[in-house]
């Protein structure tokens, strides 16, 4: 009988972001002293005694691995996420949370594998605007290109009546055009939630079948300009994760191109801000701007420093202050909501989070025997079990 790995054990668990004492808990390894449980697991993966198969069911749920990959001769490579246009302090500042955000990336590039394979049995049709822009062209060039391709109306965007509806509206026009957009921030729970000083947004290019990933832990009102700049990523055909606010020249000129489409040139001179305004004066003119655009305060601000109309300390300083408001705000909404009885059910918020463009995609397939359930299962990241009641719910 073939035996479980053990440098599979140890890869599996650090690749989870687990030291021993945290992967012993998991795993329930309790004995009388914590020590006794740590040299239990450390025993497993040393291999002087082989895990049974209910350890290796019991590592392959906490470590977010297929039982089967604890066999094989040696650890898989690390799945290519792209381009890691973060900060070497963004990289390095949360390890466990960048290990769950390879895992996160690992499973959308599994989904969309299997998402291309679909389309290509359908069509072999690719998409013309996939790396067809380079920086040289410029942010206004590649901005109004990305507005006619997606028909996004600005005013459309602005007079919906809440942040959550123009995104809503955005993304619409974003997955007609065949690229999928997903709101993902976990591995399937909120034990392990990636934050946003881990990854902003991933855009995986792809001529075929593109994915943007936007973490939905940010605020609602910074979801647009995510879906925008990681948009423009896929334009310049990079596949690659970024951090909250950019520092490499290709981040910049993604995040121009996001502020360009969302708060043009001329609306930013109509604030009338200039480098000598009050402190006091900059936070109301944004204050307003922000609710009459459906638009981030961070985001504003943060192109009125790229344009000059701010001095950077000023910009600093208000980065802070509205990071400090938005806690407080998520603090009483988590409060109001421990309150509420209900809520929307696992699959309504599920599908909500993956977008009606691969939830509809995923559902033909299925119907079409192009997808067996769980496969299917794969591409929506559930239980197989959960399939049918998620595509189909008049049926269940």
């Amino acid at each position: 009988m073939i035996a479980a790995n053990p440098e599979i054990l140890k890869w599996a668990r650090e690749t989870a972001g687990l030291d021993l004492d945290e992967a012993a808990k998991k795993l329930g390894f309790r004995d009388s002293k914590k020590r006794t449980a740590i040299e239990k697991l450390e025993s497993l993966e040393r291999g002087h005694n082989p895990p049974t198969n209910a350890q290796l069911n019991k590592m392959a749920k906490a470590y977010f691995q297929p039982p089967m990959v604890f066999y094989l001769p040696q650890p898989p490579r690390r799945g290519d996420k792209g381009e890691d246009f973060r900060t070497v302090l963004q990289r390095e500042a949360d390890p466990k949370g960048n290990a769950r955000l390879n895992l996160l990336t690992r499973d959308i590039k599994a989904a969309q594998r299997l998402v291309k394979g679909v389309l290509l049995d359908d069509s072999d049709v690719s998409l013309p605007f996939v790396n067809s822009a380079s920086v040289s062209m410029g942010v206004e060039s590649v901005a109004r290109d990305i507005v006619k391709t997606i028909d996004f109306n600005i005013d459309t965007f602005r007079d919906e009546r809440r942040v959550r509806d123009a995104f809503a509206y955005l993304r619409e026009q974003i997955e007609r055009r065949r690229v999928f957009v997903l709101l993902l921030s976990d591995l399937g729970s909120h034990h392990t939630t990636i934050p946003i000083e881990v990854f902003r947004g991933v855009a995986l290019a792809d001529e075929i079948a593109p994915f943007i990933v936007i973490n939905r832990k940010d605020a609602v009102s910074a979801w647009s300009f995510t879906a925008l700049h990681e948009l423009a990523h896929l334009w310049l055909g990079n596949s690659g994760v970024s951090g909250v606010f950019g520092v490499k020249d290709v981040e910049r000129f993604c995040d121009r191109i996001a502020g360009a489409i969302l708060f043009p040139s001329q609306d930013r001179a109509a604030l009338e801000i200039v480098r000598h305004s009050s402190f006091d004066d900059i936070v109301n003119k944004i204050d307003s701007a922000a609710a009459s655009m459906n638009l981030s305060r961070s985001m504003i601000s943060y192109n009125l420093w790229l344009d000059g109309h701010i001095k950077y300390e000023t910009w600093e300083r208000l980065r802070s202050e509205f990071a400090k408001q938005r806690a407080a705000r998520a603090a009483q909404e988590l409060e109001r909501n421990k309150q509420k009885a209900g809520g929307p059910s696992y699959y309504k918020l599920r599908r909500h989070q993956l977008g009606n463009a691969l939830v509809d995609l995923v559902r033909y397939a299925v119907s079409a025997n192009v997808l067996t359930p769980s496969k299917a299962a794969v591409a929506l990241g559930v239980a197989p079990r959960s399939v049918y009641p998620m595509l189909f719910p008049e049926r269940t």
